[in-house]
């Protein structure tokens, strides 16, 4: 493996957990519920407070988390050749 097919591997991972991160905590803030997108757009207010579209944004922030450390894992393997 290439290190710059390893590097992007590597910051693929880190971007996916952090989008995973961000959408596992995001809905329960407080400002999940008062931003400007629902100031503009009010009919939009009753979607995003549902607590099934909740449930939504963090099954996709675990499917992220769970992608990142899919790679991770199979990162290890693939750079077994680049490291020796």
């Amino acid at each position: 493996m290439r290190a710059s097919s390893w590097a992007l591997k590597v910051l693929y991972i880190i971007y996916s957990l952090q989008v995973g991160l961000f959408l596992l905590c995001l809905p329960w803030f407080h400002f999940w519920e008062n931003n400007h997108l629902l100031y503009a757009y009010p009919q939009l207010r009753p979607l995003v407070s549902n607590s099934y579209f909740k449930g939504a944004v963090l099954g996709l922030g675990i499917a992220n988390i769970l992608v990142a450390i899919h790679e991770a894992v199979h990162l290890k393997d693939a750079g077994k050749s680049f490291f020796e």
